[in-house]
């Protein structure tokens, strides 16, 4: 099988990318480092830059693609959404939407199946989460209008809280003004136990309608 994953250099990327490795496909990868050296096909870039996207995939030289994990992603802070500047705000949409939407038109055309990494923050509204809650919604949207309109099978993913760099920010936060911060540390699974949750998700993704929003841990 042939795998695109973004976001490789630490987390959920980085297992992913790990994972089918040693599973044997062929994998091809965009991110701000690379971890596996040769084992991998590999292009450096930061996905905020997102005029350089096209440019990336055709260095890549990608005849066809199975599958394209679109993992990259930033949190940002846990505040109140009046402290979010609008300028913080279209940082986190740059890498978590817009890239996103680059990547997509890019890939579509020779690509199966297109998996955007979504969050369920996407859908409870919890206070403090102002941006990420944000972009993951509007991730959650674009792929439910991009199902109408591209070939390639496409669905948002929630994967669920996995221990990474990302999830000890978010518990670092102020636990007493943000409940949700309680849960999210009492529900974080290992990073391996994760990317194979999310692996037997997508591996199941078939049996959901084309365009939905898929959290791993209700499958």
């Amino acid at each position: 099988m042939k795998v695109l994953i973004t976001g490789i250099s630490r987390g959920i990327g980085y297992g992913l990318a790990k994972y089918y490795i040693e599973n044997g496909d062929e994998v091809y990868a965009i991110g701000r480092k690379n971890p596996f050296d040769d084992a991998l096909r590999f292009y450096r870039l930061d996905v905020s830059a997102y005029e350089k996207i096209p440019h990336a995939i055709e260095s890549l030289e990608i005849d066809e693609l199975d599958l394209a994990i679109l993992n990259a992603g930033i949190l940002g802070e846990i505040k109140e959404m009046k402290y979010w500047s609008v300028k913080e705000l279209q940082n986190i949409f740059d890498i978590n939407v817009w890239a996103n939407k680059v990547l997509i038109d890019e890939l579509a055309p020779f690509t199966e199946k297109i998996v955007v990494m979504s969050s369920g923050a996407a859908v409870n509204g919890n206070p403090g989460w102002g941006g990420y809650s944000l972009s993951k919604c509007a991730v959650n949207m674009m792929v439910s209008i991009y199902s109408k309109e591209i070939d390639s099978k496409i669905y948002a993913l929630a994967p669920g809280v996995i221990d990474t760099d990302m999830v000890e920010k978010v518990i670092s936060g102020d636990h007493s003004k943000f409940p949700s911060l309680d849960r999210v540390e009492k529900g974080r699974v290992s990073l391996e136990e994760g990317v194979l949750r999310i692996v037997n998700t997508i591996d199941k993704l078939d049996g959901f309608e084309n365009g939905s929003f898929v959290d791993v841990r209700l499958v």
